[in-house]
């Protein structure tokens, strides 16, 4: 009688063990299931462009991942809840590059969507969620100072555009043809009948928005900047002081207009690669005026030979 109780509740403590292990066993499931994506970072990648990455758990059940952008950290469900995602992408998707117009800081926020098409609203910060700004500034930032004609190459950004590409390293070895004495004198009778023009500066640009001044905000900032440097052809001074004007997030059309007298202003210093980026910058806000900017640039934008 004894030995039958001892092995029933030998048994009972054995198949009680058993329920309970099948029961963490399965709650653990249910956590590493959750749809949120992990080990979030966010990195700039060019003058306009950051790159997020981050980790997709185990039995991912999320249909899509909606990416979300702000200029202040998200750390409350109902920020994202307004706010509409900057994209979408699939659930096995781990990077995405966002392309910004506009200078400042960004934070990013990571949210999966089920099929149903409901967002699993749960932040949590460095896991899905970024705490610290990327800042995206001018590129003058990165170079105090810029020889004339001296190329400088920044990490990560593109190398100057639009020039041509030589191959010289693969003609090193091709001798020069000799031109005859004939050839020669034909050659100064042609060159002498074509005047070498050479480029003039282009007079400053004034918006109309900056030509009478705004009682506040961003305006009316741009114009003391502008009234005390611009205006006076203090074009150091415009560059010094415009680049801590845009530091600071700004209203994108005063942005906009910022950045192109930046542009102007690295062109009368003579920085004209710099001048280059930064029209090309404000070239989709500004089309015609950045065009006939950026030729007139080009054409003082010499290689060093």
């Amino acid at each position: 009688m004894n030995m039958f109780i001892l092995r029933k509740t030998v048994h009972r403590t054995f198949f009680l063990a058993l329920f309970m292990s099948n029961a963490l066993f399965l709650n653990a499931q249910k956590v590493t299931s959750r749809p949120v994506c992990t080990a979030i970072t966010a990195q700039k990648t060019g003058i306009n462009k950051i790159q997020l990455t981050w980790n997709i758990p185990e039995n991912f059940t999320a249909a899509s991942i909606a990416i979300f952008r702000s200029t202040s950290q998200i750390e409350q469900k109902s920020t994202v809840s307004a706010e509409k995602p900057i994209a979408e992408v699939p659930a096995h998707t781990t990077s995405y590059t966002d392309t910004l117009k506009h200078f400042g800081d960004y934070y990013y926020a990571l949210i999966a969507r089920d099929k149903e098409g409901n967002l699993f609203n749960m932040l949590f910060p460095t896991v899905n969620a970024t705490v610290k700004p990327v800042s995206l500034i001018p590129p003058d930032d990165y170079l105090e100072t810029e020889p004339e004609n001296e190329a400088q190459y920044i990490p990560g950004f593109l190398r100057e555009l639009p020039l041509p590409y030589l191959d010289l390293i693969s003609d090193l070895d091709i001798q020069p043809a000799k031109l005859s004495q004939k050839a020669k004198d034909e050659g100064k009778k042609l060159a002498g009948k074509y005047a070498v023009k050479k480029p003039k500066l282009l007079s400053p640009y004034i918006f109309e928005e900056d030509m009478i001044a705004s009682p506040q905000g961003d305006d009316f900032f741009l114009f003391e900047s502008l009234k005390t440097y611009f205006i006076k052809k203090d074009y150091k001074g415009s560059v010094k002081d415009l680049r801590n004007f845009l530091s600071i997030t700004r209203e994108p059309f005063v942005t906009t207009r910022a950045v192109f007298y930046l542009a102007q202003s690295q062109y009368y210093c003579k920085n004209y690669r710099k001048a280059l980026e930064l029209f090309l910058f404000v070239e989709d806000e500004l089309p015609e005026l950045s065009k006939k900017w950026i030729d007139s640039t080009l054409d003082f934008y010499k290689i060093k030979a």
